[in-house]
């Protein structure tokens, strides 16, 4: 068969050189048959051993242009960078993929994404391929020099590419027969081996994990890691939901494995959630729904079990979808709205600094973040609700230091999340934009969670560095509520912490409690940093914190949030409760 392609024949045959189909003692064509969905068999260097029929339409060459050819050969110039050291896969079954132009037979360039793995039973390594073009529209995102569709750490997919490879899979579900199966994956109390190991032997188990995950699957199927411990599998052409449910099985079973680094041994287990259709209606973002719910309901369960989305999850997902929804019209129609919280220094009484907190508009009211955070973490719409947060505070923040130069206000804390910190380049897109704004970057505070930041990877504290770096303070938020120790506070790149409300609710009637806020202070003390309470609504909790030696105070007490006009004037009123004395006499 002949395909016309820019005014020359390509054709689909694969007739070559018989050392070119079997040499080394290798026969390279029976390796391209046993593992379907081969498009080219190479060898570390790169050369092309075997072009299948398959590979031979998608690259636009006859097979005798490709066979013995090496890739460098064909790749863009600019894109070398891309496939450098590709082959250089330290385990059996690990799969690298690479996207990068491909110079067809008639010298124009196409996209090309390419996912190699090493086979096992050849001394000399022998890597097998599966490629396909990337439609026009994907160019910009895809772009193997902006790394966006590329996990850095695991070299797996990332949410971008899976959201595209689900939608593309959706759409062959028009012309096949099979099941589409999603499934997605959470490695069980991860922080607990980033808290008593480190995140360097962290990041080796997720590498462990991304690997035993792969091998469960086919090279046609996709794999992406989505957050610090999380994966998706997208399954295509499986027989029926059996078949998924086999698959969850297998996965759950070669995740229970121990890693072993040395003398280390790492005990791990995963939960998961399945989702599976024929309907080729379904979008991408409502599959992956179903998946998370079903993860949850796993997780909920006790962990280290799968779940399958069922009618009862669907009636909740139905409500999700309504604030899915709301969100997106929000976010479109600019709806998102800060309101700041003073925080107090408990040494002068004097409003110095203000926490930024995100509300949605919803006709006549301000709907809080526990009504709609949740859903907006599992559609990947929170990055965008926090990137319009950014920006809006940084604007306020232009503008107090303006209004309020002098009266020793000292700048606004905002929240984000380990998935931020992980997006490359996160630090110099926030330095960027308070440049932009003339805002010294000792204005803006980031706060990040005990628990993401012990969940996440190496590359969460390195930000959280990078932006210390640069002049920005960093704080660590609800601490006391995670599965850190004090011992690990200081490890950690932070400035300063902030004791979550949960024990300063119980400090003035709880012994316990009490000694629990006491070692926190002593000891954040000790490190350098400072302590922020959070949740003081009564007289009594804030002279126990200024007994002893607190720093700062937020609450009810002081004020709740506000608009930045209600932060102005409380801190031109100067000490917002007349003096310390007034404190501890009422």
């Amino acid at each position: 068969m002949t395909r016309a392609v820019a005014g020359r024949g390509v054709t689909d045959d694969t007739r070559m050189p018989l050392t070119m189909v079997a040499s080394g003692g290798i026969d390279y064509r029976a390796v391209a048959s046993s593992h379907p969905g081969t498009g080219v068999v190479a060898t570390s260097d790169g050369v092309y051993r075997y072009v299948t029929p398959a590979g031979v339409r998608t690259l636009g060459h006859d097979a005798a242009e490709l066979h013995g050819r090496a890739r460098v050969d064909f790749v863009h110039p600019d894109d070398l960078g891309a496939i450098a050291g590709r082959n250089d896969v330290p385990d059996l079954g690990s799969v690298v993929t690479s996207i990068y132009r491909f110079r067809r037979g008639d010298g124009s360039y196409m996209w090309i994404e390419d996912r190699s793995r090493r086979v096992e039973g050849y001394e000399q390594p022998v890597f097998v391929s599966s490629l396909r073009t990337v439609e026009v529209r994907e160019e910009q995102a895809l772009d193997p020099r902006r790394g966006s569709s590329i996990d850095p750490l695991t070299g797996l997919a990332s949410r971008s590419l899976l959201m595209d490879r689900m939608a593309n899979g959706i759409r062959r579900l028009r012309t096949s027969t099979g099941v589409l199966a999603v499934i997605c994956i959470d490695l069980d109390r991860f922080s607990m081996v980033n808290l008593s190991m480190g995140h360097e032997i962290g990041d080796r188990v997720l590498l462990n994990t991304a690997a035993r995950l792969t091998a469960c699957i086919t090279i046609d199927d996709t794999l992406a890691r989505v957050g610090g411990d999380e994966f998706v599998m997208v399954v295509e052409g499986i027989e029926d939901e059996r078949a998924a449910v086999a698959l969850c099985e297998r996965l759950l079973a070669a995740c229970r494995v121990p890693h072993r680094f040395g003398f280390e041994e790492v005990v791990t287990s995963v939960s998961a959630g399945m989702t599976a259709t024929v309907d080729s209606r379904y979008g991408a973002e409502e599959l992956l729904r179903e998946a998370n719910l079903a993860l949850y309901r796993a997780k909920e369960r006790g962990r280290n079990r799968y779940e399958v989305f069922d009618e009862e999850l669907r009636t909740k997902a139905i409500g999700r979808l309504g604030t899915e929804r709301m969100l997106r019209s929000a976010i479109a129609e600019r709806r998102v709205v800060v309101e700041y919280q003073p925080i107090v220094d408990l040494a002068t009484g004097r409003v110095v600094r203000t926490e930024a907190l995100v509300r949605i508009r919803d006709q006549e009211t301000l709907l809080l973040p526990e009504s709609f955070l949740q859903v907006a973490a599992e559609t990947g719409l929170l990055q965008s609700i926090d990137g319009l947060v950014r920006e809006s505070v940084v604007k306020q923040a232009a503008a107090w230091n303006e209004r309020l130069a002098g009266s020793g206000f000292g700048g606004v804390a905002i929240n984000v999340t380990a998935t931020d910190l992980e997006e490359r380049g996160f630090a110099d897109s926030v330095t960027r934009l308070l440049a932009a704004r003339n805002v010294p970057a000792a204005s803006l505070h980031l706060e990040i969670t005990e628990h993401a930041l012990v969940d996440g990877s190496s590359a969460v504290v390195a930000a959280l560095g990078d932006l210390r770096r640069a002049g920005m303070m960093v704080g660590l938020d609800d601490f006391g509520t995670g599965y850190s120790s004090l011992s690990y506070l200081g490890r950690l790149p932070v400035d300063f912490v902030k004791i979550d409300k949960s024990f300063v609710e119980d400090f003035e009637t709880a012994a316990d409690m009490a000694a629990i806020v006491r070692a926190i202070i002593e000891l954040a003390h000790a490190l350098g940093m400072s302590v922020i309470a959070e949740g003081v609504e009564t007289r009594g909790q804030l002279r126990g914190l200024v007994g002893l030696a607190c720093d700062y105070a937020q609450g009810f007490l002081f004020a709740p949030s506000g608009p930045p006009q209600m932060v102005d004037a409380l801190v031109f009123a100067g000490d917002h409760a007349s003096s310390l004395a007034t404190w501890e006499a009422t």
